[in-house]
């Protein structure tokens, strides 16, 4: 006869049960959520700022060395123009070179010019030699800065046509008509930095709404369309003289496109449909002729 084992009623007893008996785990520690990243506008100030107070700084080392060395402070001039110059290339605006000219001429009189530790620009001669030099700053840091801005325009409209060139080399050596759709979303994704995908034909009946939308109705669908919230990519109609020939999906989680990718993306899509149409036809002539 088996008989039962009985619990142990003694404290030591409860104390092993007491140890034996799994712990309950509370609630793991929540992890400290991140911050929401700056904004690009943000961003673009902080680093003109910076690149202000650095230009800043060396100015007034300058100042200071000449000084140091028994030359006259005042052929430092031409070094705060030189800043003024490289503060509108580097910053967004010419204005920030107009302020760090402005900068530049006050701490100069304030800090250098005898007496020092005393703003001298009070009188006539003076406030008008502050009005000419930041009117010239401003100008020449606006002049300064719509070079530069056409400098960068004309070297990205370079690059833009030689990757073209590109394109359209790869386009012409495709052969089946689904290749073009391939060489032309890994060249976008390449420029746009994004996940691109070109789909021929009708999206089936699985397809998301928003695809099947952008291909019956020949209208961009799903992110930044209205109607459509909570999409993560944008669909744009594939289509020329009319017709429709499939959907072009881009991957929009970090933003919207802008209007020059845009522009990219239907100068592609243009090419890769009339080599799509060319490699059909040559497919079909192969066919009838065997």
């Amino acid at each position: 006869m088996i008989v039962p084992r009985q619990s142990d009623p003694t404290p030591a007893g409860n104390e092993r049960k007491a140890a034996k008996a799994p712990e309950t785990k509370g609630p793991a520690p929540a992890k400290p959520s991140r911050g929401t990243p700056p904004s690009p506008a943000v961003r673009r100030r902080v680093r003109n700022l910076v690149v202000l107070a650095i230009l800043y700084g060396a100015g007034l080392a300058a100042v200071w060395g000449f000084s140091l060395m028994g030359v006259s402070t005042l052929v430092v001039f031409p070094v705060f123009v030189l800043g003024v110059l490289i503060a509108s290339l580097e910053t967004d605006s010419g204005l920030w070179g107009g302020a760090l000219g402005l900068a530049f001429l006050l701490s100069y009189d304030f800090l250098f010019a005898s007496p020092m530790l005393e703003l001298k620009v009070l009188n006539r001669t003076d406030l008008v030699a502050l009005v000419i030099f930041v009117a010239v700053a401003l100008i020449m840091g606006v002049i300064t800065h719509r070079m530069g801005r056409q400098v960068q325009a004309a070297d990205r409209t370079a690059t833009a046509l030689s990757r073209l060139n590109r394109l359209s080399a790869g386009l012409f050596e495709s052969a089946p008509p689904e290749e073009p759709c391939r060489f032309s979303q890994e060249f976008l994704a390449k420029i746009l930095r994004r996940d691109v995908t070109i789909s021929l034909g009708e999206p089936g009946p699985d397809a998301p709404s928003a695809v099947r939308d952008c291909y019956e109705q020949r209208i961009p669908t799903g992110y930044g369309e209205v109607g459509y919230r909570g999409v993560p990519e944008k669909f744009l109609p594939l289509g020329m003289k009319g017709r429709i020939f499939g959907v072009v999906a881009v991957d929009c989680t970090a933003g919207d496109l802008d209007g020059a990718s845009r522009t990219l993306i239907a100068s592609v899509a243009a090419q890769t449909l009339v080599a799509v149409e060319r490699n059909t036809l040559k497919e079909q002539q192969d066919i009838s002729e065997e």
